[in-house]
C-alpha cells in the first residue's frame, strides 16, 4: 500500500493585509501546492495553533511551516516566537520569519529564541516577489514535521 503524501499548510502571520496577500499569492504564483491560514497578530496565530478545531482545519498527517511578522498588535512576533519554541507540542513547527526590520539585535534574538530561517521583506516589489518566490522553492524541497505527530506527542 502505498503512503499518502502530507499535505503543506502555511500559516501566515502577518497582520497587513497587503502584505498578506501578497506573500499567499506569489508563493501560489510560485507553484507552492499548499494550504493557506492567516493569522492577523499574535493572539491570534496562537489562538489558531491551541485550538482544538485547528485539527479539523489541519490534518494531522498534514506538515505546518508558520510565516511570522515581528511588528504586529496585540503580541508581537517575538512574543510569539518565544512562546512556540517553549511549548513542547509547537517547538518542532518550522518558523520562518519574514520581516521588514533586518536589525541585528532583533536577527540575533530570533535566532536565539529558536527561529528557524529570517528574511527580511523587500520594500522594492520586484526585489520582493523574488525573494517570496526563492522562499517557495526552499519551502517545497524542506522536509517539516508532521502536524498531528507533534500534537499527539505534546499531549502524552
Amino acid at each position: 500500500m502505498a503512503e499518502l503524501e502530507a499535505g503543506l499548510n502555511i500559516l501566515i502571520a502577518e497582520d497587513d493585509d497587503a502584505a498578506a496577500h501578497l506573500i499567499r499569492t506569489n508563493l501560489k504564483r510560485s507553484g507552492l501546492n499548499a494550504a493557506f491560514f492567516r493569522a492577523k497578530n499574535g493572539v491570534e496565530l496562537l489562538d489558531i495553533l491551541e485550538e482544538r478545531d485547528t485539527l479539523n482545519k489541519i490534518p494531522k498527517t498534514d506538515r505546518l511551516v508558520v510565516l511570522l511578522d515581528i511588528r504586529m498588535p496585540k503580541k508581537d512576533g517575538i512574543q510569539v516566537l518565544k512562546y512556540m519554541k517553549e511549548s513542547c507540542i509547537f517547538r518542532k513547527i518550522p518558523v520562518i520569519m519574514l520581516t521588514t526590520s533586518d536589525r541585528p539585535e532583533e536577527v540575533d534574538q530570533c535566532y536565539r529564541l529558536g527561529c528557524n530561517f529570517y528574511l527580511k521583506k523587500q520594500v522594492d516589489y520586484t526585489r520582493f516577489v523574488d525573494t517570496i518566490n526563492k522562499l517557495a522553492a526552499f519551502i517545497s524541497v524542506c522536509e517539516a514535521p508532521v502536524f498531528g505527530d507533534l500534537v499527539d506527542a505534546g499531549n502524552t
